[in-house]
């Protein structure tokens, strides 16, 4: 089992130093494997060029089983994201593309909705070392997003497999491409191009708090939802017709939203006869109502969980959207 797993962050490596994501010895990959043990690159290895013995195997203090071997310089951020977070695998390497982007930009705006919706908003970290030492800030911040930039050093990544992990590297790096070439044909040909929606000035909340998944909360999203002209004006143009239901993991509390004729019509506490399902923990919920975690990107990244069919939730796109902007009008304890 131990030399599959060692395999797999082999032909990872592979994988990443073929798509151009990192170069010469730079980047590091760990696997977890057991509840207390992971693998990880060596010290001084090229992830284009591992072999076994470049692999193995460390406990969760970042002691190595081979007394010979020395694991990355990285290993106690690797140790940090196992004991803090429910990931399997994490990928940190130094993309071209996107450090040169975050040298100069504190963020990105996507032009597509693939990444949008694979990405989220993706939080930014200034790094001042050579290794990451204040790991904290990152540890909170992949709480919220599997990806985050670390300004002037790299990316980290974070997934259940380094696949899922490796796939938001490498989508981030083409968004940044994308972003470049954006950016400067729209100067060179002076076309006035704004990036991105700015969030709206009614999405503003009173600074108010709610209890997560109150029933008071829930009515006070239906009441902003219906005063809000953008909102029918999206749901009209769409057709929006549909149940949608949001569950809280630990208590199971239910919330079913019937969307019709530009507002949520009314709710139920079942989920029976919803044609979309979306639950998960109180932790990424909070996160939501709080700004702080894009609705859409938890789903894609597996924070939250989405029953329905997902071509057909993404037709109404648009006005999910604007409800998802208005439902942080309503932020909890």
């Amino acid at each position: 089992m131990e030399k599959l797993k060692v395999d797999e962050v082999i032909e990872a490596g592979k994988l990443i130093w073929a798509k151009d994501l990192t170069g010469g010895l730079s980047g590091n990959l760990s696997l977890k494997v057991a509840d207390n043990m992971l693998l990880i690159t060596g010290r001084c290895s090229c992830l284009g060029m591992l072999e076994p013995k470049d692999v193995c195997a460390v406990d969760l203090d970042g002691n190595p089983q081979d007394k010979d071997f020395v694991p990355s310089s990285e290993k106690l951020f690797h140790t940090s994201v196992y004991k803090n977070l429910d990931a399997k695998a994490v990928v940190h390497v130094h993309p071209t593309w996107t450090n040169g982007y975050f040298s100069a930009h504190d963020k990105i705006d996507f032009d597509t909705f693939e990444t949008r919706l694979t990405l989220g908003d993706i939080p930014v970290i200034d790094q001042k070392t050579p290794t990451i030492t204040d790991i904290t800030p990152v540890i909170e911040a992949l709480k919220n997003s599997n990806i985050v930039v670390l300004k002037h050093h790299g990316v980290v990544a974070t997934g259940q497999t380094l696949k899922d992990a490796f796939y938001l590297v490498q989508t981030l790096e083409e968004a940044v491409k994308m972003a470049f070439i954006r950016d400067f044909y729209s100067s060179v040909k002076n076309t006035g191009y704004v990036q991105g929606e700015k969030p709206q000035e009614s999405s503003k909340g009173s600074g108010k708090k709610y209890k997560l998944f109150s029933e008071e909360q829930i009515r006070d999203i239906v009441d902003i939802v219906n005063r809000d002209e953008k909102f029918k004006q999206l749901s009209l143009e769409t057709s929006l017709k549909t149940k949608l239901a949001v569950v809280l993991d630990e208590t199971q509390d239910t919330y079913c939203f019937n969307f019709a004729d530009g507002k949520i019509i009314d709710y139920t506490r079942s989920a029976d006869d919803a044609e979309f399902v979306i639950s998960g923990k109180s932790e990424y919920w909070r996160a939501i109502f709080n700004r702080q975690l894009d609705p859409f990107a938890a789903t894609t990244q597996k924070k939250l969980k989405l029953k329905g069919d997902f071509a057909k939730i993404s037709r109404w796109y648009v006005p999910f959207n604007r409800l998802f902007e208005l439902w942080v009008k309503t932020p909890v304890e």
